[in-house]
C-alpha cells in the first residue's frame, strides 16, 4: 500500500508536465466548467478522472504513458498501474472497520470492498457502521485504495445515497456487471423482454411508419409492465415511458424496431429506404438511398448486425452494394463481409458484448417505489 501510494504521486507529478497542459484543460473545460471555478475536492476528483481514465488525442491514458515512460518498474507494479484505468466508483454503504482497512458494500454492483487509504487508517475514524462513502476505488493485491477525495454521508443519508446508486445504475450497467451474478441476471432479463417483444409484434425485427414508431413502442411498454406486475394499464397517458424518440426520428418515413439478442433493443431511422437499397442496389444511384445506407454504415450508432441481417438476405446483392459504396470492385460479401464490418465500425468490437437491460438490488428498487 506505501508502494502504492508513491507510484501514485509520481503519477500525478508525471501528468502535471506541460506536455498536458492543454489536454487536461479541455478537460476541465468540459465536465468542470473550467478549473478557476472548481473547488479543490472537485478539482482533485476531475484529475483522478483524467489521470486514470481520460483518452488523450492518442488514444491512450496518461497512466498508460506514465508506465511506458518507466520501463524498470517492475511487471507487478505495471500491471497494478495499468489496472487503474478501470476505477470502481459510487456509494458505498460502510459494514465495518477491519484492522486497518475499511469494509464497504457498493450499492451498484452489490460486491464487497476492503479497502484502505494510503494516508492511514486514521481517515476512517468518521466512517460508522451504516453510513455511506462516496468515492473512487482502485485495486493494490487483493485489496483497494482510494484514489481521489471522498465524500462522507450519514446513515440518515441513505436516499442521497440510495438516489446516485440508481442514476449510475442506468447511466454506466457496465459498473453493474462487475458482479457476475449481476451480468447473467441481465442477460436473463434481456432475453425475457425479447421474448415478449418477438410475442407482441411477431417478429424480432419490425418496420413501422415513422410517425407511429413512438405510439407501438408505447404500446409495447405497456404491454410488458401488464404481463410483469399482472394487471392492465389505467386509462390515459402510458406511465414511465422507457424510450422517447428523437423528433427526427418519428419525422422519417420509416424506423426499424429492432430486439437483436445480442445487442438488445435498437431503433433505425429510414430503415425502409436502405432496406430498398439491398433489395435494388441500382437505387444507389439515387442520392437519398446511398447518402442513407453510407450513413448505416459509417454512424456508429447502428450495430453490425444491422448491415449484417440486411446483406443475409442476399449476399449477391450485397456484395454490388458494397462495391459501389465502397469502389471495391473485388469486393465479396461472403468473403469481406465481416473484416468490413471491424474495419466500419472498430469501436464496436474492442468491448465484449454485455446486455442493455441494468438490473437493480432489491433496496434500490424498493426505494424507486417509493418515490
Amino acid at each position: 500500500m506505501e508502494r502504492a501510494g508513491n507510484l501514485k504521486g509520481e503519477l500525478v507529478a508525471f501528468s502535471q508536465q506541460p506536455r498536458y497542459d492543454r489536454a487536461a484543460s479541455e478537460f476541465l473545460d468540459r465536465y468542470g466548467s473550467g478549473s478557476e471555478e472548481l473547488d479543490e475536492q472537485r478539482l482533485i476528483l476531475l484529475w483522478d478522472c483524467f489521470v486514470l481514465e481520460h483518452k488523450l488525442v492518442n488514444g491512450r491514458t496518461v497512466v498508460e504513458q506514465f508506465v511506458a515512460a518507466n520501463p524498470q518498474l517492475p511487471e507487478a507494479e505495471r500491471e497494478m498501474l495499468l489496472g487503474w484505468r478501470d476505477v470502481v466508483q459510487g456509494p458505498f454503504e460502510v459494514l465495518r472497520r477491519d484492522g486497518p482497512a475499511l469494509l464497504v458494500q457498493s450499492l451498484v454492483d452489490e460486491l464487497t470492498y476492503r479497502v484502505r487509504s494510503n494516508m492511514g487508517p486514521g481517515i476512517f475514524r468518521r466512517t460508522p457502521r451504516g453510513s455511506f462513502l462516496i468515492a473512487r476505488l482502485v485495486a493494490v493485491g487483493d485489496e483497494w485504495m482510494l484514489s481521489g477525495p471522498i465524500t462522507l454521508l450519514r446513515a440518515a443519508d441513505r436516499d442521497i445515497a440510495y438516489g446516485l446508486a440508481m442514476d449510475m445504475a442506468l447511466r454506466t450497467p457496465e459498473a453493474v456487471f462487475r458482479n457476475p451474478d449481476k451480468l447473467a441476471l441481465a442477460w436473463k432479463q434481456q432475453r425475457a423482454d425479447r421474448d415478449r417483444f418477438v410475442r407482441f409484434f411477431g417478429a424480432d425485427l419490425v418496420v413501422v411508419p415513422g410517425e407511429q414508431a413512438q405510439d407501438r413502442l408505447n404500446a409495447f411498454y405497456a404491454f410488458c409492465r401488464e404481463e410483469i406486475l399482472g394487471r392492465p394499464e389505467p386509462d390515459g397517458p402510458p406511465a414511465g415511458v422507457a424510450v422517447t424518440l428523437p423528433p427526427a426520428m418519428v419525422d422519417s418515413d420509416t424506423v426499424a424496431l429492432i430486439y437483436d439478442e445480442t445487442d438488445g433493443i435498437g431503433f433505425y431511422a429510414e430503415f425502409g429506404l436502405v432496406a430498398q437499397a439491398f433489395a435494388n442496389p441500382d437505387l444507389l444511384r439515387r442520392r437519398r438511398w446511398r447518402e442513407h445506407t453510407l450513413e448505416y454504415l459509417h454512424d456508429d450508432s447502428v450495430e453490425p448486425m444491422v448491415l449484417r441481417r440486411l446483406a443475409e438476405q442476399d449476399p449477391e446483392k450485397a456484395t454490388i452494394v458494397f462495391r459501389r459504396l465502397l469502389k471495391r470492385p473485388k469486393f465479396e460479401w461472403s468473403r469481406d463481409g465481416e473484416n468490413l464490418l471491424r474495419e466500419v465500425k472498430p469501436d464496436y468490437y474492442t468491448r465484449p458484448p454485455r446486455p442493455h437491460v441494468s438490473p437493480v438490488s432489491e433496496r434500490l428498487a424498493a426505494f424507486v417505489a417509493q418515490q
